[in-house]
């Protein structure tokens, strides 16, 4: 049984979940790694032209809000996962080997609506609270994008073009690496509908949010008689260290395929993602039977075909 296929569109927004295999966590408490990741998560924005509108790293998962104008969310991901994947066993001395995440990324569409996309951009920023950890984002400490998004805050990184220093090394052995550093800028996109406000006005406006979400969320957490872990207890995680609760699912557990806090939104995405995929279905009857130039939907790709045998 395979994967559901996925769409790719520009009217809609993707939420994206990557996690470590087993719920292992690696992005604890390295602050050279945090920045590795950051620096991959710039690089391939910029390459790929990719609007980002919230990240998050998280013990054993990271989330992103992003927009693919250009359709190439696959590369996008590829190439970020697989840097990622590469840079932890470089930077987390005491990494098990193996392949570091448990399965491909999780994506669900978004409504292209700014209160959808405000909903899921403090769903993001508040993971530490609804996940026990801080009873304030603020006290979280690791990476958190609330301040860089709000604040229109550019973060700068440099990195080594390795492709084409090694190149140059080739044909002149004095190359240095120094020579080959490419810039790149994490910027976050504002929340649509708040175009009219001054920085400083959306700012304020999107503290007074997240401070009603987060009261209300350690409000419910405390009746409950739920506690927060803290931050003390946070910085003696070991990395690779197994979570004492953790969210768990199979390759075929049943995951939302999109998101919106309206019902006649959501349904009117459904509505579009299952008309997708029953033409995507159709298609690929045609295309396995032997119809290699039947059209695929837009955003939709033709499947694997086994070689011809014999």
């Amino acid at each position: 049984m395979s994967y559901d296929p996925r769409i790719e569109t520009r009217e809609h927004f993707s939420y994206i979940t990557s996690r470590c295999k087993n719920s292992e966590l690696w992005f604890v408490n390295n602050k050279k790694l945090e920045t590795k990741i950051l620096a991959t998560v710039a690089k391939y924005s910029n390459h790929y032209n990719i609007s980002l509108y919230a990240f998050c790293i998280e013990g054993n998962h990271i989330h992103q809000l992003i927009h693919t104008p250009d359709l190439n969310r696959s590369d996008y991901m590829q190439d970020q996962n697989s840097t990622i994947a590469r840079a932890v066993p470089y930077y987390v001395p005491n990494y098990n080997g193996g392949k570091l995440w448990g399965r491909r990324f999780s994506n669900e569409l978004v409504f292209d609506n700014g209160q959808d996309l405000e909903d899921r951009f403090f769903y993001t920023v508040l993971q530490p609270v609804k996940d026990g950890l801080v009873d304030n984002i603020f006290n979280y400490p690791d990476y958190n994008c609330f301040m860089d998004a709000v604040s229109g805050k550019k973060r700068i990184f440099k990195e080594v073009d390795w492709k084409a220093f090694n190149l140059a090394k080739k044909k002149n052995p004095k190359a240095k690496p120094k020579d080959y550093l490419e810039t790149y800028t994490l910027e976050y996109k504002r929340i649509p509908g708040y175009e009219h406000l001054t920085q400083a006005q959306y700012k304020e406006r999107m503290k007074q949010e997240l401070y009603r979400r987060q009261n209300a969320l350690v409000k419910a957490k405390r009746e409950k008689g739920e506690g927060f872990l803290g931050v003390n207890r946070l910085k003696q995680i070991e990395p690779g260290s197994l979570p004492n609760n953790s969210k768990t699912s199979e390759r075929y557990s049943r995951r939302p395929r999109v998101l919106s806090v309206c019902v006649l939104r959501r349904q009117q995405l459904l509505d579009f993602y299952f008309d997708c995929l029953l033409k995507y279905r159709r298609a690929s009857c045609e295309y396995r039977a032997g119809n290699l130039n039947v059209v695929f939907p837009p955003g939709m790709y033709r499947p694997y075909l086994d070689p011809p045998r014999g």
